[in-house]
């Protein structure tokens, strides 16, 4: 049983009026993430027990980090997208005091980061948190590496390399090299695709500087965690951007006799992106889990997946099994463009039940529906094929223009 699922009795969240929904979406932060271990739950409520210093305990928990995950450095941030803020906030300052403190206004330094205009998303917002400016190269099906290499000049501070973009573009090989012979870095917005970690390996084989990783995915840690890895002498600098700095110059144990600046910089750009005690050791514990055993904890709501595949086989929408999907578990579709349903209306209708069910709207432009099996715990398939099979029997609802939906 995970710790996410009722045990009986009434939880914190029903006295205040929070509804369980069933999350059929996946490790979507806005529906709270994945159900968490017991091995994750209790290293979070091991880990209040007594302080620590945070920077020490970062230094550790990164070390510990590096050596599962097989890369030089690593360090724990709040999710995928601090660690891209991080890391651009470190490529753009280094460890001088007074580049972090003005940061995200630095326009006297280098502080431009290449994507290519297929590597575009919303997180590109991440970067730009940390004052760097995009410079966009390519067309969304095509990139040439010259076009990349003609815009890697003295303000370049990182190119920003997206896994997994169809069309001709340069490998992340041939950016590397491209942008390492200039002394760029290369940052991997790896939070969908790694694990496995036969990808990160890879991309790190491949030349990547950073990688930004998710905690709440692949890992099943807390939501609100993420792991930035790579190079050590990066990754050692993340912390002054991060971390409290309310120290005093004389007695600051990071200072210049340690290897740090002279001068404490003011709490950084990332300051608010502040990670616990309790995120690190659930996270510690979740990858602990994983590299002794890759995908086991999926296991569970596949095959409530496949219990809803034989529950909605004669129902009123049409399904189709997918083997494969971003996150590397399988996916299943509900057809409702083939069932004559409006979509838009059917998933408002999901969404206003007693128990709301959420489905993932990824294929929503093509009239379908995925349910992933990720976030599901004992009993949602037949929450899910009762809804769909509810909704699915109401009347359309006519508006005063004469369409229906």
């Amino acid at each position: 049983m995970m710790a996410g699922e009722r045990t009986g009795g009434e939880s914190l969240f029903d006295r205040i009026g929070a509804r369980r929904v069933v999350n059929g979406v996946g490790p979507a932060t806005r529906l709270g993430g994945l159900p968490l271990h017991p091995d994750v739950t209790e290293a979070m409520a091991a880990a209040t027990r007594h302080p620590v210093r945070m920077d020490d305990l970062e230094r550790r928990a990164g070390a510990e980090l590096a050596r599962l995950l097989g890369t030089e450095g690593a360090y724990v941030t709040s999710g995928a997208s601090a660690a891209l803020t991080l890391a651009t906030a470190a490529l753009i300052t280094g460890s001088d005091p007074a580049r972090i403190d003005a940061l995200p206004r630095i326009e006297a330094a280098p502080h431009r980061v290449v994507v290519l205009a297929a590597h575009r998303d919303p997180y590109d917002r991440a970067l730009e948190a940390a004052g760097a400016e995009l410079v966009v190269v390519g067309y969304p099906h095509s990139t040439h590496l010259g076009e990349i290499e003609r815009v890697l000049d003295g303000e370049t501070v990182a190119v920003l390399y997206r896994p997994g973009r169809p069309g001709n573009h340069p490998s992340l090989g041939e950016i590397c090299a491209a942008a390492g012979s200039r002394g760029i870095p290369v940052l991997v917005d790896g939070a969908l695709y790694a694990p496995p970690l036969e990808n990160l390996h890879a991309w790190i084989a491949d030349g990547a500087a950073l990688v930004a990783l998710s905690g709440g995915k692949h890992f099943r840690g807390p939501q609100a965690s993420g792991i930035l890895c790579g190079r050590a002498d990066l990754i050692d600098i993340v912390g002054f951007a991060h971390q409290d700095m309310d120290e005093r110059e004389a007695t600051w144990v990071a200072g210049a006799a340690h290897g740090g600046p002279g001068t404490p910089p003011r709490h950084g750009i990332g300051r608010a992106m502040k990670v616990g005690r309790e995120q690190i050791a659930g996270l510690l514990a979740a990858v602990q889990r994983y590299v002794a055993a890759p995908g086991a904890d999926d296991a569970a709501g596949i095959r409530e997946l496949e219990r809803l595949r034989a529950l909605l086989a004669s129902g009123p929408v049409p399904v189709v099994w997918h083997d494969g999907s971003a996150l590397g578990v399988p996916v299943l579709e509900l057809d409702l463009a083939a069932a004559g349903l409006p979509l838009d209306a059917f998933v408002n209708a999901l969404a206003e039940l007693d128990t709301p069910v959420f489905l993932e709207e990824g294929e929503a432009w093509r009239g379908a529906l995925l349910v992933h099996p990720m976030a599901l715990t004992d009993g949602d398939a037949d929450r899910i094929a009762a809804s769909v099979a509810e909704v699915a029997a109401r009347p359309p609802v006519a508006h005063p223009d004469g369409s229906s939906a």
